[in-house]
């Protein structure tokens, strides 16, 4: 998190987005490279694509990739059909991206932090939700970096449960959000599988869609791991006078 915030000090003049590599963490504020990982962030890409999709040059392109490569937020491979093509891919994970400082948000990173001091306060877990409150305030969107927490959390919590039942993997992961008072998880319907989270604590809009990314996160982990299939969030939302709930549908990917 101190890395992220670094970034964001450094770069409160112009947009940016963070990726984890495998040279680690690297900011990119070009608006193209941008661009072009942010569709690679769901298809793999040929130079042609990237073309049409960016209205650049191949040439110019190729200066951006062969950048991006170096930098191993991409890799790239031959075409199957046509060996003169090469198709680009991403090797790296998006972390957090930038946006407006928003100074309500701001208010409520404060007001969040005034509860630390109250006698029935569990300290790491306000300030858990201060960090991410502040962050968004500040500017900096952290929601890809928290769905990553998520899944990291996820990957450890299927390893606990034994079941492989959707209903009953629904049933402990509502325990454990209760036990740690994450929040209280109510399933809104089966089919399709969809997922409410409430809150306990008043939240701006965008930390809490950051939240409910990790919650996006777990869910799909657990059930994955342990039913051994591959799910995807359809949709999501975020509501409520505080801003306190989540709201995503988890479908089956066939």
């Amino acid at each position: 998190m101190y890395v992220l915030y670094t970034a964001l000090l450094l770069s409160m003049e112009e947009s940016f987005d963070i990726y984890s590599t495998a040279n680690g963490l690297i900011q990119v504020s070009n608006p193209v490279r941008r661009q072009i990982l942010t569709h690679l962030l769901t298809s793999d890409l040929s130079l042609t694509d990237i073309s049409n999709i960016t209205g650049k040059a191949q040439s110019t392109l190729s200066v951006h990739l062969e950048k991006m490569a170096s930098d191993a937020l991409v890799v790239f491979r031959d075409d199957p059909a046509d060996s003169r093509r090469k198709i680009f891919s991403l090797s790296s994970k998006l972390m957090a991206r930038s946006r407006d400082v928003n100074n309500e948000g701001l208010e409520a990173y404060y007001k969040t932090l005034e509860t630390v001091t109250e006698k029935d306060c569990s300290f790491f877990k306000v300030i858990m939700r201060a960090m991410i409150i502040g962050a968004e305030a500040s500017g900096l969107c952290i929601g890809a970096a928290m769905r990553q927490v998520g899944k990291n959390i996820g990957t450890v919590l299927a390893k606990k449960i034994k079941s492989t039942k959707v209903e009953d993997i629904i049933s402990e992961l509502q325990e454990f959000y209760e036990k740690n008072g994450i929040g209280e998880v109510c399933v809104y319907t089966f089919m399709p599988l969809t997922i409410i989270v409430r809150d306990n604590y008043e939240l701006t809009h965008c930390a809490a869609e950051s939240i409910s990314m990790f919650s996006q996160g777990v869910f799909i982990t657990v059930l994955q791991e342990l039913t051994k299939k591959r799910y995807r969030i359809a949709a999501s939302e975020c509501f409520g006078a505080s801003n306190n709930y989540s709201k995503f549908v988890i479908e089956q990917i066939i």
